[in-house]
Order: structure tokens, then C-alpha cells, then sequence
């Protein structure tokens, strides 16, 4: 158990580290994808005022060339507007690019010119406003000049920008597949470590629910032990002193009637000191039989239940042939146990179903079974509920018994009738048959009425 605790320790141990190092690599690659989806916002801003400068750059030369064919002062207003526009342009160009130097210097080189294309375009206008012949001056083909200078510095920068927002894409896109590759590996290996971490804990809880019904069926076998000890014990100062005290009392009177010379009253003593000597004899030998169920020296097999009970009928033939009955005996499942326990247990069953028959009614004795859930069995272990059983039941429609006396039934040397009934027997059959139960793990109860006979029911647990 220490080992498996130890290796569940060691399992959660490299899961959180495991767990730590995925996800610490998770968030970097997950920044490093961020950080790349803002410079490529920053790209695309960048690019908005490039394209907004080139359209600035348009502006100029199409109010330069409308003041020219119409002389109109609304292209006055909307090439000034156009300029501010472009200052502006290029200044948030110029704040936006300010971490690379390159476009810096374009960015320089574009505002010269830009600056050089406005004055162009202002003296191209004033040479319009007083020039008395209207072909165009030489500021006219220097304004040209110098939008196609400005252009190509714009189209040098959008080239620069589009070549970096395309680098940035691409690292963008690697982040992002290797964030998603990264998430992906991180649940996978997650839940393969969840599900082995689950695994070892449902088999150790399964393991300690096993020892816990295993501690459970110990706690009741002890109880067991110790009740029958206890009987044991008040067999010992009570049954077996009884005739002890007889010979003692014969004795003495052996003592008396020898000395009166009287033959008769000394040979009548002795039968009785003979008869209750027997008697102890025979109450240590029942007794001998039970204590020595408790050390097991027979190995378990499986047992044919169907061919045990053959031979256990051929062996009482006569006894049931003497009390007319009959023993109707169903298929039994295999058992796994001690073979020579279970011929004594129904060995005593039968016995005892044959001992106690009515008169004048013949005797019938089914033995039948069943699978069954422990409920039967909930009284006595409340852990036993969810378990099957192989319940094998022996009922006959003998005399029977009163309920009331169930516990006294299972009790050393207890009889329900007296032997001045016409019943023989010591007590001692059933108290065996609890103990042999006892050691196969299993349970034995019985249910009976007056003149309506009575059932015994075996309860063997199945074997999973």
C-alpha cells in the first residue's frame, strides 16, 4: 500500500511539473503570437497613412491642375486642406515608424520633397494668376517632377512596410500554429495524466473498499470466534460438569453401597458412572469437532456440489429409506471450498431435516438454488448489499421450529426438543454448520414455522 501511495505521489508530482513546463512554454508561445498580431495592427496602420499620404499627393496635383483650366479659388481652399492633410499624414507616419530607422530616412526624404512639390505647385499658381499667356510655365513640369519623386519615395516605403508586414505574417502565422499546436498537446498530455492519475486512484479506492469489506468480514468472523468461544467456555463450566458431578455423586454413593454389601445398588452405580462418562466423552468429542474447524489444514478447490450431495443421499439410503422420504436435488453451481467441510455441512442439513420429520406425512427435502444480491444479508453486514451470492436452499415439511428461537438454533449443545420428545442429538449439528459457513467466507440462516417445516439457506459468495 505504501508503494502505491508512494507511486501516486510521484505521479502527481511529474504531472504538476510536467503541467507547469506546458504551461509556462503555452503563455510564451501565446505572447510571442500577440505581440506579432499587434505589430501586424501596427503594419496595418502604417499602411492606412501611406495610402493616405499617396491620396494627399493626388489631392495637390488635382487642385494644381483644376486652379489652372478654371481659375477657381474652391481648388485654393481644397489644395491648402490637401496639404495639412499630408503634413499630417506624414507626421503620424513618422510617429508610428519611429523604431525603424530606415523608413525614418524615407520618411525624411518624403517630407523634403513633399515640401518642394507644395512651393511648385503655389508658384505654379501664381504664374497662373499673372502670367498674360496660358501655356504652362516650366513650375508646372518641376510640380510633376516632383510628385513622381514623391511617389516613388511612398512607393519605396510601401514596399518597405509591405515586405515587413509580410515577415510579420509569417511569424504571426507560426506562432499562431504552434500556440494552437502547443494548447492541442498540452490538453492531450492533460488528460492522459488525468486519466492515469484517475485510474490509480479508483483502484486504490477500489483496493481499500475491497480490504474495508475484507476488514468488515474479519470484524464479523472474530464476532463469530468469540461467541463461539463463549459458548465454548460455558460448555466447559457448565454441560460438561454435569457429568462430572454425576460420577462424583455415583462415586461417593459406590463408597456407601459397598461398604452395606449391597451388589445389586454397586453394579447400578457403576452403569450410571459408565453412562455419564460416555456422555462427557461424547460432549468433548462434539466439541473437538468444532474447535478443530477453526484450523484448516485442506486446501480449497472447486467443488461439484451436485456430485457431493450424491454420494451424501447414497450414504444415508437407509435413513431415508426408514423415514419414507425424499430428497429432490436440483442443479448446484461449483463451489470453491474445503470438500470435506461441505460433506459435513449437508451431511448435518439433511440429518437434520430427516431427524425432524412429522409423523404419518411423508418426508420431502428439496435442496435448490439461486443467485442473489446481499440483501437478504443486510442485517447482519450492511457492506454485504451490493454482493452476489450463491444462495442454495434446503427445505423440508418436518415439525419445524418457532423464529423466536433462531439464535438459540446456531448455539453449542442447544436443543429446541427435548430428547424425551423422541428427537435425538447433542446441540452441536447446526453450531457446525455455522462455523463451516464461517470459513468459506459465506452465511447460513434459517426461516421455519411449527408443522410447516423449515428452510436453510447457504449463502456462498460468488467468485468474481
Amino acid at each position: 500500500m505504501k508503494k502505491r501511495l508512494l507511486l501516486i505521489a510521484v505521479a502527481f508530482s511529474v504531472s504538476f511539473v510536467l503541467m507547469g513546463i506546458l504551461s509556462l512554454f503555452s503563455i510564451q508561445r501565446l505572447n510571442m503570437y500577440i505581440n506579432y498580431s499587434d505589430l501586424m495592427d501596427h503594419s496595418g496602420f502604417v499602411m492606412e497613412k501611406i495610402y493616405d499620404a499617396e491620396k494627399g499627393i493626388r489631392d495637390i496635383d488635382r487642385s494644381e491642375r483644376g486652379y489652372m483650366i478654371t481659375k477657381d479659388t474652391m481648388y485654393i481652399r481644397f489644395l491648402n486642406n490637401s496639404v495639412d492633410s499630408l503634413r499630417h499624414s506624414i507626421a503620424a507616419l513618422r510617429n508610428l515608424t519611429k523604431d525603424n530607422a530606415e523608413l525614418q530616412k524615407n520618411i525624411t526624404s518624403l517630407n523634403a520633397a513633399v515640401a518642394l512639390r507644395v512651393n511648385a505647385a503655389r508658384e505654379n499658381i501664381h504664374y497662373t494668376d499673372t502670367a498674360a499667356e496660358s501655356s504652362p510655365s516650366h513650375f508646372y513640369y518641376d510640380s510633376r517632377q516632383l510628385m513622381l519623386n514623391c511617389s516613388n519615395i511612398l512607393h519605396t516605403i510601401h514596399q518597405s512596410e509591405s515586405e515587413l508586414k509580410a515577415t510579420r505574417y509569417k511569424e504571426e502565422y507560426f506562432y499562431e500554429q504552434l500556440t494552437t499546436s502547443s494548447i492541442r498537446w498540452l490538453l492531450i498530455i492533460f488528460c492522459i495524466v488525468t486519466l492515469f492519475l484517475f485510474i490509480i486512484l479508483i483502484k486504490e479506492l477500489r483496493g481499500r473498499m475491497h480490504f474495508q469489506d475484507e476488514l468488515q468480514a474479519k470484524v464479523i468472523d472474530l464476532r463469530r470466534s468469540h461467541s463461539e468461544l463463549q459458548e465454548i467456555a460455558y460448555v466447559a463450566s457448565h454441560d460438561l460438569q454435569e457429568p462430572l458431578r454425576k460420577i462424583q455423586v455415583f462415586s461417593n454413593m459406590l463408597l456407601y453401597v459397598r461398604s452395606a454389601k449391597n451388589e445389586n445398588n454397586y453394579q447400578e452405580n457403576l452403569e450410571r458412572i459408565n453412562n455419564a462418562a460416555m456422555r462427557m466423552q461424547s460432549l468433548i468429542k462434539d466439541l473437538m469437532s468444532l474447535t478443530s474447524l477453526t484450523k484448516i489444514d485442506e486446501a480449497r478447490t472447486n467443488i461439484d456440489l451436485n456430485r457431493t450431495l450424491q454420494f451424501i443421499v447414497m450414504d444415508m439410503e437407509q435413513k431415508i429409506r426408514e423415514k419414507d422420504a425424499m430428497v429432490e436435488i436440483k442443479l448446484l453451481p461449483p463451489v470453491n471450498g474445503y470438500e470435506q467441510q461441505l460433506k459435513i455441512l449437508f451431511n448435518q442439513i439433511l440429518d437434520n431435516s430427516l431427524k425432524f420429520s412429522r409423523n404419518g406425512i411423508k418426508t420431502i427435502i428439496t435442496v435448490s438454488h439461486d443467485v442473489i444480491n446481499g440483501h437478504e444479508l443486510e442485517s447482519i453486514n450492511p457492506n454485504l448489499l451490493n454482493k452476489k451470492f450463491n444462495r442454495i436452499t434446503i427445505s423440508d415439511n418436518g415439525i419445524g421450529f418457532d423464529q423466536q428461537f433462531i439464535t438459540k438454533m446456531f448455539g453449542i449443545f442447544q436443543q429446541l426438543h427435548q430428547q424425551e420428545a423422541g428427537f435425538e442429538g447433542k446441540g452441536i449439528g447446526l453450531a457446525l454448520c455455522l462455523r463451516i459457513m464461517a470459513n468459506h467466507e459465506g452465511y447460513i440462516t434459517a426461516q421455519g414455522e411449527p408443522d410447516m417445516g423449515a428452510k436453510f439457506k447457504l449463502y456462498f459468495p460468488v467468485e468474481n
